[in-house]
């Protein structure tokens, strides 16, 4: 197991983590925190303000990984974000025993606070976590899956189709008519159509399409800019637009809504993380994208995966659920706005309400 996901695992479960430790944590002041004198694997405070600098290491079984892990937590000591402030080495006990008595040797002589953890109730740890977290509190919600939808104002495109040929019902030619132009049309005509279906905006009946009573509400509230450009999918949504895809996304209907259950489970994974890290390239960390696959239960690739971590990003900020805050890593910090917050209650309170109606229990009536 590295290092990165048993960071994650152990700040994930802080009750634990303070055990471990012996400290009472009251919250994570940061981590992976860049200094003059290395890179801080994480820090925490308790309730009376006191840090915790800790240097994180699995085994320390050879000679080179403990000196980097002695001269790691010795120039920690010249960083302190508050006066009152200790340093600590926590390792795997796996280590050898000759290590140990090194470390220990170590710690006394330097004041260095010195703790371990088990390799394997950290694997377990990340295993009840990721499946904590991937729990739709007993429901079979659908698993995420990735279309090539970059926004939701590519609604659209699609929607448009009903005002220009002033029908509510149309055949698979009329609708299709704005993409025949296109390679791979068919395959992004699917797409779209799945997008408006999610959101409940058309219904396919008798091999034709028709608009429902949302999707009229949809069209009617369109941009007056959309009829005078001709790239209507580079049109933003109206506010009236934004206020009838949240009513539908919070409506608790998730069965076969491909879409609406991306955004679902887009905000579990904010949750997961923190929002620290929506990737900007292929070729992201792999103990990050262990995380993200095991959290969506997905086999994507790199590629695919940042792909779909950011057409969800794309979503949830048309809709006014998230904010960036852009960097120059490899990584951009998501946070969830009040809306954003108050979306992913509704989004928690609708599937419990599920459980409960589900698993109503009769027997009080006999």
């Amino acid at each position: 197991m590295t290092e990165s996901l048993v960071q994650w695992a152990l700040l994930y479960n802080l009750d634990h983590l303070s055990t471990m430790l012996g400290f009472d944590i009251s919250k994570t002041v940061g981590q992976e925190i860049t200094t003059d004198f290395g890179r801080i694997d994480f820090i925490v405070a308790n309730s009376s303000g006191k840090h915790l600098i800790v240097e994180l290491e699995t085994l320390l079984n050879t000679k080179n990984k403990l000196n980097y892990c002695f001269n790691q937590i010795v120039n920690y000591k010249n960083v302190r974000f508050t006066e009152n402030t200790e340093y600590c080495i926590l390792y795997a006990e796996e280590t050898n025993k000759t290590n140990r008595l090194l470390v220990e040797k170590f710690g006394v002589e330097n004041k260095i606070i010195v703790k371990t953890y088990s390799l394997n109730d950290a694997q377990k740890l990340y295993s009840n976590a990721i499946e904590k977290l991937s729990l739709n509190v007993g429901l079979a919600l659908p698993s995420p899956k990735n279309y090539t939808i970059c926004y939701l104002r590519w609604l659209n495109k699609v929607m448009k189709t009903f005002i220009d040929r002033q029908k509510d019902s149309l055949t698979f030619n009329e609708i299709f008519y704005p993409f025949r132009s296109r390679t791979n049309s068919r395959t992004n005509f699917n797409c779209h159509v799945q997008l408006a279906s999610d959101f409940e905006l058309i219904e396919l009946s008798d091999r034709n399409y028709h608009i429902t009573n949302l999707g009229k509400a949809y069209i009617k509230n369109f941009s007056p800019y959309l009829f005078t450009s001709r790239n209507v999918s580079s049109i933003n949504l109206t506010n009236e637009q934004k206020r009838l895809l949240l009513s539908i996304l919070t409506n608790g209907n998730w069965e076969n809504k491909v879409h609406k259950v991306n955004i679902y489970w887009f905000l579990r994974f904010l949750e997961v993380t923190g929002g620290s890290w929506l990737p900007k390239k292929d070729n992201f960390d792999f103990e990050k994208l262990e995380i993200a696959k095991g959290l969506f239960k997905v086999t994507y690739k790199g590629r695919t995966m940042r792909e779909f971590l950011n057409w969800c990003y794309n979503y949830c900020t048309e809709l006014g659920l998230v904010e960036k805050i852009k960097s120059s890593s490899d990584y951009d910090q998501i946070i969830l706005t009040p809306l954003g917050i108050e979306v992913n209650n509704i989004f928690s309170l609708d599937l419990t309400i599920k459980k409960s109606r589900m698993n109503l229990n009769f027997k009080y009536l006999d």
